[in-house]
């Protein structure tokens, strides 16, 4: 009878890693430290590269936050070192619970009004959260950037004043930060 309280330990254990809780976000994101050298991670496919930016998917992985799991987590490096994570919404309905849950944890979002899309901001310690919300369409992203590669990463953009990602595979949405 000992393996059956164990089995519910063992899933109970792996919930909990994958709920994506604040304090979670501080220092990793699915299980990937923040800053971590790409070399060190292991199964992922590049997705898309713009500069020193490169983005990569992981066959199998998904993030959960409220109630929702959302497939085809992209993740994005700069210089080589894990610094944001991507996931699309397919509805507005998930686009919905996300923002509440959100909302709940880190308190109210700041908004930026633009042409097409209204993005929602937390910040948290090291850490930026988006959710973008486009105006003619049912989806949107969600995004959570590690700052200080991102604040690096944002400088060379502008410095370079570069905006085209190269695709690598057709059907990605825009990875911008």
């Amino acid at each position: 009878m000992k393996i059956k309280p164990t089995l519910f330990i063992v899933i109970i254990s792996l919930v909990v890693v994958h709920a994506g809780h604040a304090e979670d976000v501080m220092q990793s994101f699915s299980g990937i430290l923040w800053g971590t050298p790409i070399e060190e991670i292991r199964g992922l496919q590049e997705s898309a590269r713009d500069g020193d930016i490169h983005y990569y998917k992981r066959a199998e992985d998904f993030y959960n936050i409220a109630g929702v799991t959302l497939p085809d987590v992209v993740y994005g490096f700069y210089q080589g070192k894990y610094f944001a994570a991507y996931m699309k919404l397919a509805s507005s309905d998930i686009f919905s619970k996300v923002k509440r849950h959100l909302d709940t944890v880190y308190g109210d979002a700041r908004s930026q009004l633009r042409l097409n899309q209204t993005v929602y901001i937390w910040e948290y310690l090291d850490v930026k959260i988006k959710l973008k919300q486009y105006n003619d369409q049912f989806h949107g992203k969600l995004a959570f950037y590690y700052m200080p590669l991102s604040n690096k990463a944002n400088r060379i953009k502008i410095e370079d004043d570069k905006e085209i990602v190269f695709k690598i595979e057709s059907g990605e949405p825009e990875y911008d930060f």
